[in-house]
């Protein structure tokens, strides 16, 4: 019997205690220190994605001012190549006054912002199906040209070899093709029209300034062999075309 009662009591002792150990668990899981073990994490957390996102807008802002500064790049790049061929607009004609190409019968010096307009002034020999003559269909082209319109003059210089394939101008224009066509960055047309004036008007004074170019073309599209040898040619020679396909080959052999 009194065995009986122990097992009870112990029994009963047992139940009382454990609400006791599990409160004493539960007091030790929500003490100050695991509260402020919570929030630490939760700050560093949150300052790690604040990081995150302080870093995101940095590289965005980077690649918005490296798009700026190529767009700029971009933009300089064509004005250097226009400006570029303005220049070389002004050489053909001063060296069409010098040359005597225009075949203009005047005792005076034209200026150079009329020397295209002396071109209208040649003695009408050959006149097309419009009653342009030879040397106004030239001029037309070549305003265009002057005047940036690059396709319009592209398909003039084109219209005008086709009507005279052997013309007075058809070496300038061959050659205005081959500039226009590397302006666009299509090398193979320049090839094209650089070689067509070489090979087909060899006694033009455009010729040295279509070695250098052809040049330059076949260097830029992985030839050196030929590049070479063409830029040498144009070395050897005179003028602005030697300068610079000297040059050339200095920068690039």
């Amino acid at each position: 019997m009194l065995k009986y009662l122990f097992a009870v009591v112990l029994f009963i002792i047992q139940g009382l205690t454990a609400p006791v150990v599990a409160a004493q668990v539960r007091v030790v899981d929500s003490s100050p220190q695991s509260v402020r073990s919570g929030v630490n994490r939760q700050q560093e957390s949150i300052e790690q994605k604040t990081e995150a996102y302080n870093q995101i807008q940095s590289l965005q802002q980077e690649v918005s001012e490296l798009r700026s500064l190529l767009e700029e790049q971009g933009h300089e790049l064509s004005r250097l190549k226009q400006l570029q061929l303005d220049n070389y607009v002004d050489l053909d004609r001063r060296v069409a006054i010098l040359s005597g190409a225009t075949k203009t019968p005047s005792t005076e010096s034209p200026s150079v912002v009329g020397a295209v307009d002396s071109v209208s002034a040649t003695p009408v020999t050959n006149v097309s199906a419009s009653g342009l003559s030879e040397a106004d269909e030239y001029k037309a082209a070549y305003d265009l040209l002057r005047q940036r319109q690059v396709d319009a003059s592209l398909l003039a210089f084109k219209e005008y070899l086709k009507k005279y394939p052997s013309g007075d101008f058809a070496g300038n224009s061959c050659y205005w093709l081959g500039e226009i066509f590397l302006l666009k960055n299509q090398l193979p047309q320049a090839r094209e029209w650089f070689a067509k004036l070489i090979e087909g008007f060899p006694n033009s004074n455009k010729v040295p300034d279509a070695k250098f170019k052809l040049g330059k073309v076949y260097h830029l599209m992985g030839d050196k062999i030929h590049a070479k040898a063409l830029l040498n040619e144009a070395a050897a020679g005179s003028g602005d075309a030697a300068r610079l396909a000297t040059q050339y080959l200095k920068d690039n052999f």
